[in-house]
C-alpha cells in the first residue's frame, strides 16, 4: 500500500511538471499565459503555484506520463485520465484548460484543477477522489497558509483557487480554499 501510494504521488508529481513546463514553454500555451497575465496573475506567481497548461487532445498527458514509464493503469487511479471500456481507450481527463495543483501539507501534488478560459462547458473540472485526495480534507494552499498562518497572520478562507492566488498575491499568504465543497470540520482541524 505503501509502495502504490508512492507511485501515486510520483505519477501526480509527473503530470505537475508536465503541466507547468507546458504553460512555460509551449506556443500552444499563449493563450493561457494571456488569460493568467489578464487576471492579474504574474510570472512570479505562475511559478510559485505550478500553475499549468494542457493543450486541446485526448492523450497528451498519457503520451507524456508514458514516456515517463508511467502506465495508463497508474494515471487512472491517480484521476489523471479516465477509461472509455467502450473504445478500449484511456484518455486524459484535463484538455485546453489552465491547470491548478492540489497539494498536500507537504506541498506534494495530489491532484488538479482545471480551469476553462472561454467556450463552452464546465468552468473548472477538478480530479476526482482518489487514495491520495479526499476532497473534504484537503485545502487549497495549505502548506503556505499554515506556514504564514504560524507567523500571526489571520488565516483566510476563500471560495476557489484564484481567489486564494489573488489574495496570496496581495500579501494575505494564510488564504486556503475547499475543493468544491463547503469547509469541512476536518478541513478547519
Amino acid at each position: 500500500k505503501v509502495r502504490s501510494r508512492a507511485s501515486l504521488h510520483d505519477a501526480c508529481e509527473a503530470a505537475a511538471e508536465f503541466f507547468h513546463k507546458t504553460l512555460l514553454t509551449s506556443p500552444d500555451a499563449l493563450n493561457a499565459r494571456t488569460y493568467l497575465k489578464g487576471r492579474g496573475i504574474e510570472l512570479d506567481a505562475v511559478k510559485r503555484f505550478r500553475l499549468g497548461f494542457v493543450p486541446e487532445g485526448w492523450t497528451h498527458l498519457l503520451d507524456h506520463l508514458h514516456s515517463q514509464g508511467i502506465k495508463p493503469e497508474l494515471a487512472v487511479r491517480a484521476g489523471l485520465a479516465k477509461r472509455n471500456e467502450r473504445r478500449g481507450s484511456t484518455y486524459d481527463v484535463f484538455r485546453n484548460r489552465v491547470i491548478i495543483p492540489i497539494t498536500d501539507h507537504r506541498d506534494r501534488p495530489i491532484a488538479f484543477g482545471g480551469r476553462l478560459m472561454e467556450g463552452e462547458g464546465p468552468k473548472y473540472i477538478n480530479s476526482p477522489e482518489t487514495p491520495l485526495f479526499d476532497k473534504g480534507r484537503s485545502l487549497y494552499n495549505h502548506k503556505p497558509a499554515r506556514e504564514a498562518a504560524g507567523k500571526g497572520t489571520p488565516l483566510i478562507v476563500a471560495e476557489g483557487y484564484m481567489d486564494t492566488i489573488a489574495l496570496s498575491e496581495a500579501g494575505f499568504g494564510s488564504t486556503v480554499a475547499p475543493l468544491g465543497t463547503a469547509i469541512t470540520e476536518d478541513q478547519l482541524a
